[in-house]
């Protein structure tokens, strides 16, 4: 119920309960109900005058056809299914455990109630504020590595956001997407092995984040509206973004990593600077620290410690720009 009141409530225009009762045949309590609810998710709700409820602002709701219209025909065929959800716990378990979609599929929604980040972190995203898109591919032989599909769906990323306007997003090892230090996008990629090999890819993007429910935000972060100075069409961006990843899904099984090491390299923040590795090992953490000199064609970390190059497949990268 909730989710047809935000439907009239996205225009951004004054709407009296009266209005929205009728329209909808709710009665008060049932109203109040769907309103508190929306708060509850993030949704900034002002009233000008008494029993009358109006956003803050117009929302774009995620919308299938319209993100259909837009991909390009080949893009199109290539993908089986395409969800768009109010609310989930979170899109890559949701797309990890249906077994009813075909593959390759793409899942977004509007709000996750326990989205996840790497490293088992949370991933913050108010209603609507954000995109959060998982994507899943079954390969039934893989034979390069996942890390290296990791990288090359972070470059993807990068490319489409540079695209949009966001001219200097750079990359962190091994998918964190970043704008003069601070969090635009995050990655997560999840694999679960069977007959043969099912990876998902999750990817949260902050389009436009209000000013509050965000001091639960542990690192420095910014969103597009910020950087870009005015509002993208979020579906817009669903859109790029599927497009890039499903040709990356595709194109990696065939030629692997080398396609997208150039633009790794134009994207990758760390080359040459110093950098602090954090590992996880036999349960303990591990830290070193050394100059970063990109990465080689598997999409292992190289860092130069003391007069040795050595190669790491997985952490986590602090920056000392």
């Amino acid at each position: 119920m909730y989710y047809r009141v935000l439907q009239i409530l996205a225009d951004g225009q004054a709407h009296t309960a009266e209005q929205l009762n009728q329209h909808l045949s709710l009665g008060p309590r049932e109203l109040e109900q769907a309103l508190n609810t929306l708060i509850s998710y993030g949704i900034r709700l002002h009233s000008k005058a008494a029993n009358t409820y109006q956003l803050t602002e117009p929302l774009e709701l995620l919308d299938r056809s319209r993100i259909l219209a837009a991909l390009p025909k080949e893009t199109g065929q290539l993908m089986a299914d395409l969800e768009i959800h109010s609310v989930l716990d979170s899109t890559n378990r949701y797309i990890l455990t249906q077994q009813h979609l075909s593959m390759p599929c793409a899942c977004l929604a509007e709000y996750q109630t326990a989205g996840r980040g790497r490293q088992g972190r949370q991933w913050v995203s108010p209603y609507a504020s954000g995109l959060c898109l998982s994507l899943k591919q079954r390969y039934v032989a893989l034979n390069e590595p996942l890390g290296g599909l990791s990288i090359a769906l972070a470059v993807s990323v990068a490319r489409a956001l540079h695209r949009f306007g966001a001219s200097e997003v750079g990359l962190k090892w091994p998918n964190d997407v970043l704008w003069r230090g601070r969090k635009l996008a995050g990655m997560l990629l999840e694999s679960r092995w069977r007959m043969d090999c099912e990876v998902v890819i999750g990817i949260g993007i902050n389009v436009k984040m209000p000013p509050v429910e965000t001091q639960n935000i542990a690192q420095p972060w910014v969103d597009l509206y910020t950087i870009l100075g005015h509002s993208i069409s979020r579906n817009a961006l669903a859109a790029m973004l599927i497009e890039q990843c499903l040709q990356t899904l595709k194109t990696y099984s065939q030629v692997g990593l080398a396609a997208f090491l150039p633009d790794w390299h134009d994207f990758d923040l760390s080359y040459k600077h110093t950098v602090t590795l954090s590992y996880e090992e036999r349960e303990k953490w591990v830290t070193v620290t050394g100059t970063a000199l990109g990465i080689d064609e598997q999409g292992a970390l190289l860092l130069q410690v003391g007069k040795t190059i050595q190669r790491y497949i997985y952490g986590e990268v602090s920056l000392r720009l």
